[in-house]
């Protein structure tokens, strides 16, 4: 039987790589006709997908970057996934639930081989299967995979920019060009697919340039070129926003609201938080003193008038000025309920917590528990991987980050696997006086 269990164990990146595609199909399909069929859940993409299919259907039929025909310029989504999206919006509306399913399982099979590689390159295979095996039991991983949002993609890029910055960082070897060209490419397709992460592609580089000057000078081409690839793959949309909508954007907007979203969603930040029966957002509207509606003046989860993230950007700015306490308030609880929602009902504007929540909060709690370990035990691996972790989500916290089915927090879960997994072997080890860790 042992025998029998063993051919389904990877033994290096590819197979990992079909392993984690194959499950990918399979669950993402036992969720679409088992489950939806028999819950009534997921029947369609529904009005949580933020608009993007819809964004790929216009570009697909020639009509722009509009949600629908004659629709408004869109300002607060970055382009990159819609076109990803593209080549499904040419199908039948009723089949592209399906169709999604594939490339989305294609990037689920990379983002596993990734995580072997890292973890056969950082620790030993047992860690790296063990890593492996803690992504594809996450369920929600499957529940993202099946639905039109970034998270998939976003992961799968900030693994590969990451892992070639991190090379880079450890390199003892001078400076490569290709090296630059393949980062400032990786990290302009992560930026231009959610705005939360230029701020971490544009650090890493500055980070990777700085050592460069102080430690290494004949790899300062390196960064230079990454740098450099960015400004130039990112400015042809910038300049769009530019000419569209006469205001520097660099990638998309959307900020201002998020802040507020995620202020009322909180009980002491606002003196009127939401309340019982309102939506987080007419909450958020009522907030910024803009007399209108989520149906009138939201159009997927972002405003139908720039003018309106104007005011909400000036007064996001205004209100961490003046109240830093509260933001620094806010910005740890929204540390906390990243991975443990369940834990700060006290706290919440309406206070409730749902079984997904808590489903979150005990999944998380069994990532992190031995994560924690792994990071005391290899220190300087460990504490390389939780960067890969602090930086990528830590531009969350001072907007809204209670949006389930691990929509921000996937991009942190490779990572948080590896650690996971030293952890678990290093305990077994221990108990069972094996040696797993050489």
């Amino acid at each position: 039987m042992m025998d029998g269990l063993k051919k389904f164990v990877p033994q290096n990146g590819n197979q990992a790589f079909w392993l984690s595609f194959f499950l990918c199909i399979i669950f993402c399909g036992v969720i679409l006709f088992v489950v939806s069929p028999i819950t009534g859940l997921s029947k369609n993409f529904g009005a949580g997908n933020d608009g993007y299919i819809q964004l790929a259907r216009s570009l697909a039929a020639g009509d722009g970057y509009v949600f629908e025909k004659d629709g408004a310029p869109v300002f607060h989504r970055p382009p990159l996934y819609p076109l990803f999206l593209v080549p499904i919006a040419f199908f039948p509306e009723f089949m592209q639930r399906f169709i999604i399913v594939i490339p989305q399982s294609v990037l689920v099979g990379f983002i596993g081989m990734m995580i072997f590689r890292i973890a056969r390159q950082l620790y030993n295979r047992n860690i790296a299967v063990v890593a492996l095996l803690l992504f594809l039991i996450n369920p929600w991983v499957y529940w993202n995979a099946k639905n039109p949002m970034t998270p998939i993609l976003q992961t799968f890029l900030y693994l590969i920019f990451s892992y070639f910055i991190a090379m880079e960082l450890f390199d003892k070897n001078s400076s490569k060009p290709l090296k630059g060209l393949i980062i400032g490419i990786a990290g302009a397709a992560l930026s231009l697919t959610h705005a939360a992460m230029l701020p971490v592609v544009l650090f890493f580089i500055a980070v990777l340039f700085i050592k460069a000057v102080m430690r290494d000078r004949n790899k300062i081409l390196t960064s230079a070129v990454a740098g450099l690839v960015v400004i130039c793959l990112i400015a042809p949309w910038t300049y769009r926003n530019w000419v569209v909508f006469n205001r520097f954007i660099p990638i998309s907007g959307g900020s201002g609201l998020a802040y507020f979203n995620g202020n009322v969603h909180w009980d002491f930040i606002e003196q009127q938080p939401q309340k019982k029966g309102e939506g987080y957002i007419d909450a958020s509207l009522r907030v910024l003193g803009i007399r209108g509606s989520e149906a009138n003046d939201i159009h997927w989860k972002g405003f139908k008038d720039i003018k309106y993230e104007d005011l909400a950007g000036r007064k996001m700015v205004e209100h961490i000025k003046n109240h830093p306490v509260l933001f620094m308030k806010k910005f740890v609880l929204n540390t906390i309920e990243y991975y443990f929602p369940a834990f700060t009902k006290h706290f919440l504007a309406i206070k409730v917590i749902t079984v997904e929540h808590l489903a979150l909060t005990f999944f998380y709690l069994f990532l992190w528990i031995p994560a924690t370990a792994g990071v005391f035990y290899y220190w300087r691996k460990g504490l390389l991987l939780l960067a890969g972790v602090v930086f990528y989500s830590a531009w969350y916290f001072p907007f809204a980050t209670f949006i389930v089915h691990s929509l921000y927090t996937l991009g942190t879960i490779p990572f948080l696997c590896i650690l996971s997994a030293t952890g678990i072997v290093f305990l077994f080890s221990k108990i069972f006086n094996l040696q797993s860790l050489s």
